[in-house]
């Protein structure tokens, strides 16, 4: 693509609310706490689209100075913004300068290649021998190429790092899989070999789910658990896949709320086709049922234990699509409408049918 700023697609603007409500629970769980806190968009773009929406490095700075509680953030916010086309890097610039932005806040923009100024900086850091700041990385890019896997091992080994990736699934398969030119550069992207295999599936739909797990697996490889999210166009293809991947629970937790709120009906999937309606519909009747499935299998992981409501979070933190409303209603299926119940006691709270921070749940032995 080489116009500078161009026209704002739906799954885009899904995309947008995705990071934009992630990003409102990141910022104050690491900025109040910790000295210094990176923000990384690595393909930042023009900042801005065709009809004045804004891009996401407008949307990060926002989030964080508009958040109600930015008045606790005291320490240094720092935001990168790379981007590799010098027209984009300009507009950026002069979109960023309209903006009044808090004191502590750290903004740059660098026009360089994604994979050169983070293996730049990364190396900086290893010599001095320190360690990232906690971090989250916006990778975005039109394609597959210039995010290999061995840079996201390097960014992998910083403990407090995490990665949302625009995996472009079309353009991977429309011309990539095509041209064996190419085929050194999907190695890089995946680390190894093996998503040749998919060469072979002649099934699309077959094909397209090897290559969304092979990619996930390289991810989980490094030490990350992921949890994808599908985009698909105005002609019902797959556009892309978003990986979310970390090692907290919490920003499992919050992420996967996030794709709650773009996909409410579970399948954390955002077509351009969606019916705001049609998904109302399926929401609740579809969030009953997976709550009752919930309630049977914490019954029968923790019959006869007491447990913290903060250690059954940190568990369901990594189960594929659980949020904190699923486990309430869950407890609630438990202790109000079994027979006799199952859930016999519930330490630490002020009102019947909560489960608070610091809690302790008893659950019935049989």
């Amino acid at each position: 693509m080489d116009e500078v700023i161009w026209e704002l697609e739906p799954h885009t603007r899904a995309k947008h609310e995705i990071l934009k409500y992630y990003l409102g629970a990141w910022f104050p769980i690491l900025a109040s706490v910790h000295s210094r806190v990176l923000y990384v968009d690595g393909f930042a773009g023009p900042g801005e689209y065709m009809g004045g929406e804004d891009g996401s490095p407008v949307i990060a700075l926002n989030v964080a100075k508009n958040h109600e509680l930015q008045s606790r953030f005291k320490n240094e916010l720092v935001f990168l913004f790379i981007e590799m086309d010098g027209r984009r890097a300009d507009h950026l610039e002069k979109r960023i300068n309209t903006m009044t932005l808090p004191l502590n806040f750290k903004v740059s923009v660098e026009r360089a290649s994604f994979e050169s100024s983070i293996n730049s900086r990364l190396a900086n850091i290893t010599e001095r021998e320190q360690k990232l700041a906690p971090s989250f990385f916006f990778i975005d890019p039109f394609g597959p190429a210039g995010f290999p896997i061995s840079l996201l091992k390097r960014i992998s080994e910083q403990p407090r790092s995490e990665v949302l990736i625009n995996f472009n699934y079309q353009s991977l398969n429309r011309w990539c899989l095509q041209d064996e030119s190419k085929f050194p550069m999907v190695d890089s992207l995946f680390g190894n070999t093996n998503w040749r295999e998919a060469l072979s599936i002649s099934e699309p739909n077959k094909k397209e789910d090897y290559l969304r797990k092979a990619y996930q697996d390289a991810l989980e490889k490094l030490g990350w658990r992921v949890r994808p999210f599908c985009m698909t166009n105005r002609h019902n293809q797959t556009q892309y896949y978003l990986f979310f991947a970390t090692k907290n629970p919490l920003g499992m937790l919050a992420m996967k709320r996030a794709m709650w709120k773009a996909a409410p009906v579970g399948e954390f999937k955002y077509s351009d086709l969606s019916n705001p309606v049609q998904k109302n519909m399926f929401e609740e009747t579809f969030e009953e049922q997976y709550a009752r499935q919930l309630s049977d299998s914490l019954y029968v992981r923790h019959k006869g234990s007491s447990v913290t409501k903060e250690q059954l979070l940190n568990d369901l933190a990594w189960d594929p699509i659980c949020i904190e409303r699923h486990l309430t209603r869950a407890l609630r299926i438990l202790e109000n409408e079994n027979t006799p119940p199952k859930i016999i006691g519930v330490a630490n709270r002020k009102r019947r049918g909560t489960y608070p921070e610091g809690s302790v749940i008893t659950f019935a032995s049989r």
